[in-house]
């Protein structure tokens, strides 16, 4: 009986549910390697790990649409994820549809927009609204399990498509994660790339060093039947952005970042997350700078999931919680 009782003080401490004051570890699945999400979760764990003697925080790869069940399953306590998906994740609806994930919650939002990328390489001659209708493509999107991925299957869907009919009509579509995808690119074997990434990109920064394109607008049929339908944001990416891909600001669509969480995750460490992240909020845009949005006033403004009670009693605390 006394061995079973550590056993399971052992598994407790390891997700960081509630339990004697001990060393904690906790998982923390990011996005995909190359990606802005994985930049951001290692400097926002180890900045957790410094302001928290005794907290260990594991990241680990992931994707904007796998993470949420991630979280559910019990795998990672904390996760990267959107808006739009981690509130379809909750409810069990879209690419969720019956599978309510009732253990994501939430330490805070808008952690950094993620802007939805189409590149064309410089003598690629089909413009986006163009290029579903053509054959013999060479494009590459991250990985399935990534909110990338996922939208790309959005889009296609609104032109009619689907990887087995772009592949019929002699498609090469390369998958892969970021800096996977920033080679191909570069190397000539993709003349289109679709992703999501923060602004500035590594990746897109990366691809302009070997080869020339454009950041192409999306149209606005397109964009708007995205907001409406999926709950995208509009968004505009500013003429300096890349001065490899643009000379002007380009429009597109947009997610906000949701810092998610399990329910599982104990109220002290979730209490502990919020106010590391608010009391240092000034080296979050060193970390990444898309960054620079987060604002701890605002960041449980708006949940498209419920905020975990620890995070909660810290807003409250402060003021910003309701």
């Amino acid at each position: 009986m006394i061995g079973r009782s550590l056993l399971l003080a052992g598994i407790g401490a390891a997700m960081g549910i509630a339990g004697p004051a001990s060393a904690q570890t906790i998982e923390f699945v990011a996005g995909q390697l190359g990606g802005g999400w994985y930049t951001m979760s290692s400097g926002m764990a180890k900045m957790m790990q410094d302001k928290n003697p005794g907290l260990t925080i594991k990241v680990v790869p992931g994707g904007g649409t796998a993470n949420p069940s991630k979280i559910q399953q019990g795998q990672s306590q904390l996760g990267m994820g959107l808006d739009i998906f981690s509130k379809m994740a909750r409810e069990g609806t879209g690419v969720y549809a019956g599978r309510k994930h009732d253990k994501v919650v939430m330490i805070g939002q808008s952690f950094s927009d993620n802007y939805v990328h189409f590149i064309k390489a410089q003598n690629a001659p089909y413009t986006f609204e163009d290029v579903f209708k053509q054959k013999n493509v060479k494009i590459g999107v991250t990985k399935a399990g990534s909110s990338d991925e996922m939208t790309y299957r959005f889009v296609m869907e609104e032109y009619g498509q689907s990887y087995d009919k772009l592949r019929a009509n002699g498609w090469k579509i390369v998958q892969g994660d970021y800096n996977e995808l920033a080679s191909s690119y570069k190397d000539g074997q993709v003349d289109y790339v679709f992703l999501v990434l923060g602004i500035p990109g590594a990746a897109v920064i990366d691809m302009g060093t070997g080869r020339k394109g454009e950041l192409m607008t999306w149209p606005k049929t397109l964009s708007d039947t995205l907001v409406s339908k999926y709950g995208y944001s509009p968004a505009t990416f500013p003429k300096a952005t890349y001065p490899s891909f643009q000379n002007a600001d380009v429009s597109a669509i947009l997610m906000a970042t949701t810092l998610m969480a399990s329910s599982d995750l104990s109220d002290d460490i979730a209490y502990k997350v919020a106010k590391t992240l608010c009391e240092n909020t000034a080296e979050l845009p060193k970390i990444h700078a898309s960054m620079d949005v987060y604002k701890c006033e605002t960041a449980v403004k708006i949940q498209p999931v419920p905020v975990h009670p620890g995070a909660m009693k810290y807003y409250k605390e402060k003021g910003f919680g309701s």
